[in-house]
């Protein structure tokens, strides 16, 4: 159903988008002409569904009922009843994103679930949750438990506060200030994209690349953008501005991404690179490109995906999957 726009001498790149918010991401990252990449929505209503563009789509249930009635529950119900379409349209990828709104019903129950049987398939899983806003108090407690059941199935997991986008752009229109998050998560996976499977000034290794994310545990995205003779302000302003409240002190891992002119010089790009790093452990592994962009003369863009940092949402201790009515076997 659909197009299909993955290279397929490169890496396989999958990107599943669960429930309502999950599909709305996907919905921009493949409307924005994102390549090498395959997008998948899943999802409990017909209607929402029908309108995603995306490589492949897969209905839960009959397409009576629009949800779950915020019960995650139905929706890893649903998800087990269709087990076979959605590993069909989900699996089979070299890496694998898995993208929620966590809170609700659908995205909640299914999320954890694709993100297993994607793992079992062979991936490295790097799920992607959004928690909702904290006045939002009947969805925390399902978001909690959500977030701890995808954090066991992934091998590194994104997330993303919904306060804080809130924080970082409070004059927004609802819709608009929704897509700024979709747009960096889309940035940040067509960044990786385009790092693996273009060529590039310096080219980020897939097997690094992949290493990285296999044991990363939770992670936050890293987006700035800024005047290339001004490294240090971009690495600044991307730390101040993160969707998730971390500490770096102990992460583990960097994966970076850097675009510029093609006379970008070598001193900007170990600005950015050094930037990061010196926020991390000692031993941190960081593997980086580096694109060269005729659009970017006088300007620099850096995104990164950090891994291992720690978060007051994801405390050391994981409670079992079963707290939510799914079974996943590891």
């Amino acid at each position: 159903m659909g197009r299909t726009s993955v290279d397929a001498s490169g890496p396989r790149i999958h990107v599943v988008g669960c429930g309502g918010a999950g599909t709305n991401t996907v919905h921009r990252l493949s409307s924005s002409g994102v390549r090498g990449v395959r997008t998948v929505a899943v999802n409990t209503d017909k209607e929402h569904l029908w309108r995603v563009s995306c490589d492949q789509r897969v209905l839960l249930g009959d397409g009576a009922v629009r949800g779950t009635g915020g019960r995650p529950e139905i929706g890893a119900r649903l998800a087990a009843f269709h087990e076979k379409e959605v590993r069909a349209a989900a699996c089979g990828g070299d890496l694998t994103f898995v993208i929620a709104g966590l809170g609700g019903g659908t995205g909640t129950g299914l999320a954890p679930l694709v993100a297993n049987w994607a793992r079992i398939g062979g991936a490295t899983v790097v799920g992607v949750a959004t928690m909702p806003f904290r006045a939002e108090v009947h969805r925390q407690e399902a978001a909690r438990r959500g977030l701890e059941a995808l954090r066991e199935s992934c091998s590194s997991l994104i997330v993303l506060e919904n306060d804080r986008l809130a924080a970082r752009v409070p004059d927004l229109p609802v819709e608009q200030a929704f897509a700024v998050m979709d747009h960096m998560i889309g940035e940040v996976i067509r960044g990786l994209s385009d790092a693996v499977n273009e060529r590039s000034l310096i080219q980020l290794d897939f097997p690094d690349l992949r290493e990285i994310f296999r044991e990363g545990g939770p992670s936050t995205i890293l987006f700035g953008e800024g005047d290339v003779y001004a490294p240090e302000d971009i690495v600044a302003s991307a730390l101040k501005n993160t969707l998730l409240d971390v500490d770096y002190r102990n992460a583990h891992g960097a994966v970076l991404q850097v675009t510029s002119a093609p006379n970008v010089r070598l001193r900007a790009v170990d600005d950015v690179v050094e930037g990061i790093r010196r926020e991390l452990r000692r031993d941190a592994r960081i593997a980086f490109g580096v694109r060269t962009d005729p659009e970017f003369d006088g300007s620099l863009r850096m995104m990164a995906v950090v891994t291992g940092v720690s978060s007051r949402l994801m405390p050391p201790r994981v409670m079992a999957s079963a707290d939510l009515g799914l079974s996943i076997v590891r």
